[in-house]
């Protein structure tokens, strides 16, 4: 996208339009008219609700936000300025995994698939072997260093470990990721990319310069943090990763959700075995539907991280074949 287009797609994502009326924008004005989104903004208000059946409320909101275009191409110079990218479901970069999320059954989540992805970093990690550690904000000391031990582990074999950075798991997997020399992780947030505080670019901005941590953000650049946001969020975690561990879930709330939209999107889940069946009831009810237990503590971790690599490794291939499959499919938006 050229940078008109590119502030263009700030304004949609800046009208707070649900994610599946912004990809109908996309889907249909861009791909099947062949329009630019420039073209839609300068349209008449009538043609946007004929054409893409919104709704008067939707009509308004768009209307709004046409009148912030020019600030718009401020806020995309401050983020150039910030090495901060973007990629939309129109441009070929954007990550296949999402993309592939075609199973019958996710037919209405594809509609929900993030319009744009904020970035900093190198998004080549993606292409590496990718796999999701998740986990309780308030986790015990034991799934701690668990994930510690797990993520060091596999990030050491090569693997990106992609996670959300809050509390608790998230940041112990990071943690792990990056202590080791030539580890690799990826960080999905759960707001926009500008409101990350100073401490903590401080912290990232050298393992991003190294090209060893990709930051995203599927969030409007200056969106705070919410519930919603966060749980949105997840699916991006899980849906970027061949494979998900979990280390210590509930059987409510962010953790909980992630697994279950793992299991949905067909990803390998593991998740860390407990004897006591009443300290993790999340992880416990988890195993019963199918996840991969994982011991813990125990010298099997390494060989059960060993069969998580060499899982994941298969599934890359058949990714990779899937990818030499005509343009024109793997740019499909919405089936």
């Amino acid at each position: 996208m050229n940078p008109r287009e590119q502030a263009c797609m700030l304004a949609l994502l800046a009208s707070q339009l649900s994610p599946s009326k912004i990809n109908t924008i996309l889907a249909v004005w861009c791909k099947k008219r062949g329009q630019s989104l420039e073209e839609f903004f300068e349209a008449e208000p009538q043609q946007w609700s004929k054409a893409c059946r919104l709704e008067e409320k939707d009509v308004q909101k768009l209307h709004q936000v046409r009148e912030t275009l020019t600030a718009q191409g401020f806020l995309l110079e401050q983020l150039q300025h910030n090495n901060i990218a973007m990629l939309t479901l129109l441009d070929s970069a954007y990550p296949r995994l999402l993309k592939e999320l075609r199973d019958a059954k996710q037919k209405q989540d594809l509609t929900q698939l993030p319009p744009a992805l904020f970035y900093a970093g190198d998004p080549t990690i993606l292409s590496r072997q990718t796999i999701a550690i998740i986990g309780s904000r308030n986790a015990s000391a034991t799934s701690l260093a668990f994930t510690r031990a797990a993520s060091a582990y596999l990030a050491s074999q090569g693997a990106n470990i992609i996670s959300g950075f809050a509390r608790g798991v998230d940041k112990t997997a990071y943690e792990g990721a990056t202590s080791t020399a030539q580890g690799y992780t990826t960080i999905v947030l759960p707001h926009g990319i500008c409101k990350l505080s100073k401490t903590q670019m401080r912290e990232l901005q050298p393992r991003i310069e190294a090209g060893h941590v990709l930051l995203l953000s599927q969030f409007y650049p200056n969106d705070a943090w919410t519930v919603g946001r966060a749980m949105e969020r997840n699916k991006v975690v899980v849906g970027l990763a061949q494979s998900v561990i979990v280390a210590e879930a509930d059987i409510k709330g962010g953790t909980w959700d992630g697994a279950q939209k793992a299991l949905q999107q067909n990803r390998k889940l593991y998740v860390r075995e407990v004897k006591d069946d009443d300290s993790l009831p999340g992880n416990t009810r988890l195993l019963t539907m199918g996840a991969v237990p994982l011991s813990w503590p125990g010298d099997d971790l390494w060989r059960e991280m060993d069969v998580v690599l060499h899982e994941g490794q298969r599934v890359c291939e058949s990714q990779q074949i899937m990818a030499e499959a005509p343009q024109a499919e793997q740019l499909r938006l919405i089936s």
